[in-house]
């Protein structure tokens, strides 16, 4: 299982002091520079705002992210180790695009305001998941028609198409008056049909019945009767168990069936290779939408947490599965004196009001975190979220 944890914690001024301090408490966990440009803050309605919308786009990037994965590896049928060597983010790895993120400021552009800079990764992404599921439905119509010429391939005698079995020999095709009907009959039914069909109807030819085909539930007949008796016939064989095929014999017809079976199985092969394609190209904007949300919230709730001005350093650490518990616990301990706040004049200063007009606000503020702890088993005293690469873990 590989987890990446995206901190930020207090740098009070000096960086170089706050990322030692943070390696000096993840063991051997590896630690690389999460770097974020200095984005316009804007005011706290607006953070406190941007906050909830993040986490949902962030719950469902992740959902979008594990889509794609398994839509892939459900049309190639595909090892997951295979599999990872087509999942590439601006021409790289995952991890390596994780451990070496930077800001695609080219992309998005920081000097624009938060909701705009969100705004955009929402609607680029929209465009893309939109895209996917009109790929998928045409996929899924082509498929379902795929199924059914397979049926008909390789069904029993009861489904299966007649082409092939039934030959010009076994039919009266130049009679004003008779037909031939061709009957799949169950195997443990053909006592009874032999038997029974001559009385089903009137106007069926006696000891007209011949064995065609079988297989290993059903027995195909043939049996010839007058055409206007056909849909009785067919109610009083349905009632009696047996099956008449909805047959005609026209090679004509036959051969239009079989050009169509053929186009159907390329044009399902063509799909999916373009969906495919599409999917692997298309995985790079949206693993990169993904970790910037995770960027964007870790810059506001660090200006959320630690207030202003931006005094904080982000990192990404990847520890193991089985060092995860102590290091997280190691640095709570660490970063414990946080857990009472006392930031509220600075939230004032940010929302564009007086210190004074906030004071009963900052009194009401300061309130212990280590008690709302104890509610939320997942708090930590410094900004934590959690960047989960598992959708490859296991075959």
């Amino acid at each position: 299982m590989t987890i990446y944890w995206l901190l930020s914690v207090p740098a009070h001024g000096d960086g170089h002091v706050a990322w030692r301090d943070v390696k000096s408490r993840v063991g051997d966990a590896e630690v690389y520079d999460f770097t974020l440009p200095q984005f316009k803050i804007g005011t706290l309605d607006t953070l406190v705002r941007l906050s909830d919308e993040l986490a949902k786009f962030d719950t469902s990037y992740e959902n979008t992210t594990g889509k794609f994965i398994d839509t892939l590896r459900n049309l190639t049928n595909t090892t997951n180790s295979a599999l990872a060597a087509h999942l590439l983010v601006e021409d790289k790895s995952v991890d390596q695009y994780i451990r070496s993120f930077s800001w695609n400021n080219s992309k998005y552009r920081s000097d624009r305001s938060l909701p705009e800079i969100v705004g955009q990764i929402a609607d680029d992404m929209g465009v893309i998941d939109a895209s996917l599921k009109t790929k998928l439905t045409q996929y899924n119509a082509i498929k379902n028609s795929l199924a059914t010429v397979r049926r008909k391939q390789t069904g029993n005698l009861s489904v299966k198409a007649l082409d092939g079995i039934v030959t010009r020999e076994n039919c009266i095709t130049d009679s004003e008056y008779l037909i031939t009907a061709f009957v799949a009959v169950p195997k443990n039914l053909t006592k009874e049909w032999t038997n029974g069909y001559e009385r089903l109807t009137d106007m069926v030819v006696p000891r007209s019945s011949k064995r065609i085909a079988e297989d290993s539930e059903y027995v195909l007949y043939s049996v010839v009767l007058f055409k206007r008796v056909l849909d009785e016939f067919t109610t009083k064989a349905r009632d009696a168990r047996f099956i008449v095929r909805d047959f005609v014999y026209d090679e004509e017809a036959m051969a239009r069936d079989q050009l169509k079976a053929r186009e159907i199985v390329e044009q399902e092969e063509e799909l999916l290779d373009n969906i495919a394609e599409w999917i692997k190209g298309s995985f790079s904007a949206v693993f990169s939408a993904w970790v910037h949300i995770k960027a964007l919230r870790v810059f506001v709730e660090s200006i959320l947490r630690y207030g202003i001005p931006p005094d904080f350093l982000p990192i990404l650490v990847k520890p193991s599965s089985k060092q995860a518990p102590k290091i997280k616990h190691s640095l709570a301990e660490f970063y414990s004196y946080l857990e009472t706040s006392t930031r509220a004049s600075d939230r004032a200063k940010l929302a564009g009001k007086s210190s004074s007009a906030y004071r009963r606000q900052t009194d009401d503020s300061a309130f212990d975190m280590h008690e709302f702890s104890n509610v939320l088993s997942d708090y930590t005293p410094f900004v934590f979220f959690e960047l989960p690469w598992t959708f490859l873990d296991s075959d």
